[in-house]
């Protein structure tokens, strides 16, 4: 069960942090369309974005994002990854269509 919310709540924080790079000149979506993102750096990309942005609360399980996302399992970490990737491609089909 703790699993499975971890893997929600970075699943949510991915839409989101996809969303939010649309809008930032800086932001991440312009290295990720000339090359596919790598498991570390979108687990990087969602620990701290999720640190800085003050959206992981429970803290009483694990103290830090990126604890949390250590605690996965190999499959559910590949998951929210794979996650990413198609909610990325998705968005990118979305912004090239309009």
């Amino acid at each position: 069960m703790e699993e499975r919310w971890i893997r929600d709540f970075f699943e949510h924080q991915a839409r989101r942090v996809i969303e939010r790079s649309a809008s930032e000149p800086e932001g991440f979506l312009s290295y990720f369309t000339d090359h596919e993102p790598k498991d570390e750096e979108i687990l990087g990309l969602l620990s701290v974005s999720t640190m800085i942005g003050g959206e992981f609360h429970d803290r009483s399980l694990f103290p830090t994002p990126v604890e949390a996302l250590a605690a996965l399992s190999g499959q559910t970490r590949s998951e929210i990854c794979q996650y990413f990737r198609d909610e990325l491609a998705a968005f990118l089909r979305t912004l090239h269509s309009a």
